[in-house]
């Protein structure tokens, strides 16, 4: 069903739904009476669910200066109407809906998730990397803005039209000082298979919400590069976990044996996913990495940052491309 969604003066059409999480919906929509009017995605939450959007707005709108962030554009409070006819002149339907949206930059290619889970091949490593480095770059903006994202995973992770990635879904972010100014967060948030042993800890000690970043994405990026998940849950009863927490790495490593993986790769993992949030690397820590320099062949410029070699990588593209069969 076709929609209009009306705020004032703002009017927009919205057409296919391409998404549906626990807190809203997404549509591909555009400004009405513009004949040239580009695509947008544009999420509707319903009122109960104000929490989530007011959340990601917050950050959102300090957030518009990233490429590797998904850009808003326009947000507000108006009415969700069923589009009958051309005048649509339909103010008294039953079915209309005061809702909340946000009107964002549309990434074409979709979720990552489509392009890692059920495939059958593995991404190659220096693929992941072109792929990895510009999340973590993403990821390093956020944190030195004060924000925790919280909840990193592929369904969080959008790619535009030349497949870079654009970090999504803020609703669960936290500021990095704390509710309380302790640096701590006291809010339990995420998802289980990407969160952190600490987030266990979230109405008692509390966790700090950057070191579950860190931990977020080394499982994000082991799920992108060997296609399946670490371990069930960062606990001790878990069959793989344990040997991260008794630091028996190469035991850990033995149940991922039927796969060609570097120990470059295997390194980086162990530091992201370490069990104490103190040993977790930082953002520029896992830009210096070996695995990064060796599969990107990166340089340092006058600034102390890497360079990225490519912006627009003909590899990621025909890569991703081919995994579109999939979907």
């Amino acid at each position: 069903m076709t929609f209009v969604l009306k705020d004032n003066e703002k009017q927009y059409i919205l057409n296919e739904k391409i998404g549906k999480g626990a807190t809203c919906e997404c549509y591909l929509g555009q400004k009405m009476n513009e004949e040239t009017s580009k695509i947008l995605a544009i999420k509707v939450f319903q009122e109960k669910y104000y929490q989530f959007y007011s959340n990601e707005i917050s950050f959102l709108s300090k957030l518009n200066d990233n490429e590797n962030i998904i850009r808003l554009i326009s947000y507000g409070k108006g009415v969700l109407t069923p589009k009958i006819n051309k005048e649509n002149n339909n103010n008294n339907n039953p079915d209309n809906k005061i809702v909340y949206y946000q009107v964002l930059e549309y990434a074409s290619n979709g979720e990552l998730k489509d392009y890692v889970n059920g495939t059958s091949s593995r991404i190659p490593e220096n693929i992941s990397a072109k792929l990895f480095i510009r999340i973590v770059y993403a990821v390093k903006y956020l944190h030195e803005n004060g924000i925790a994202h919280c909840d990193l995973k592929p369904e969080n992770i959008l790619l535009d039209n030349y497949f870079n990635p654009k970090i999504n879904d803020f609703g669960f972010s936290q500021k990095f000082d704390g509710k309380h100014g302790d640096y701590l967060i006291h809010k339990s948030s995420g998802t289980p298979n990407y969160s952190s042993p600490d987030v266990r800890h979230a109405f008692t000690k509390g966790y700090n919400g950057i070191k579950n970043d860190i931990f977020s994405l080394g499982v994000l990026l082991f799920v992108i590069t060997i296609g399946e998940f670490p371990f069930v849950t960062p606990t001790f009863s878990d069959e793989k976990y344990r040997f991260i927490i008794k630091r028996q790495f190469d035991r850990f490593w033995r149940f991922f044996n039927h796969i060609k993986i570097s120990d470059e790769f295997k390194d980086l993992i162990n530091k992201l996913i370490s069990l104490n949030p103190a040993t977790r690397l930082t953002t520029d820590e896992i830009l210096k990495h070996p695995w990064l320099i060796k599969q990107l062949g990166l340089n340092y410029n006058e600034d102390n940052n890497y360079v990225i070699n490519e912006v627009y990588d003909k590899e990621l593209i025909e890569e991703f491309n081919s995994r579109k069969r999939w979907i």
